[in-house]
């Protein structure tokens, strides 16, 4: 049953029963710095920051578009970051998924400056993702980590690939 009711003609009948109205007051987030680095922190999601601050995930996703953020989606594994971590379990190695380090994304991080990155063959085609792929191999050399990138390609040969890692790891942990 559908009523045809204003919220005008609503509030009206709740003060002609003696229902005493509570209004809630409006929580905003904070403008401080700590928060604002939050905000532009695409890592973190909007409900992440609102549970903190008590705010709604909407509150926290229009301050975002204001400050013109744009978060990135969960990761999900792709199906060759999925060989790879297989691979890395048959060698019965630790590693953390999705490590960030400094500004940028590893898949994974096995300790002691030890990386390794999973290149799919058509998203790092791309000329805008190569070159952010270049960048990203300078920090790390130039940050004393070890780095190791298994392509697409490489992965047709999955004993070859076991073979790099085993290399990439020998003398590991220090």
């Amino acid at each position: 049953m559908k009523l045809d009711l204003y919220q005008r003609r609503v509030g009206e009948i709740i003060k002609l029963l003696g229902i005493k109205r509570v209004r809630h007051k409006k929580v905003y987030l904070p403008q401080t710095k700590e928060v604002e680095i939050e905000l532009r922190n695409p890592y973190l999601t909007h409900v992440e920051i609102a549970a903190k601050y008590g705010v709604t995930d909407t509150c926290v996703a229009k301050r975002r578009k204001e400050l013109e953020v744009k978060v990135r989606k969960r990761n999900f594994d792709t199906l060759i970051e999925q060989q790879v971590e297989q691979l890395l379990l048959d060698l019965d190695l630790v590693y953390f998924k999705q490590k960030k380090i400094d500004r940028w994304s590893i898949d994974f991080y096995l300790g002691k400056k030890h990386c390794i990155d999973v290149h799919g063959r058509w998203s790092h085609s791309l000329n805008k993702v190569k070159e952010r792929d270049i960048r990203k191999q300078i920090f790390m050399s130039e940050n004393g980590f070890k780095y190791l990138i298994i392509h697409e390609r490489e992965l047709a040969d999955l004993k070859g690939v076991m073979k790099r890692i085993k290399n990439f790891t020998l003398g590991f942990p220090c």
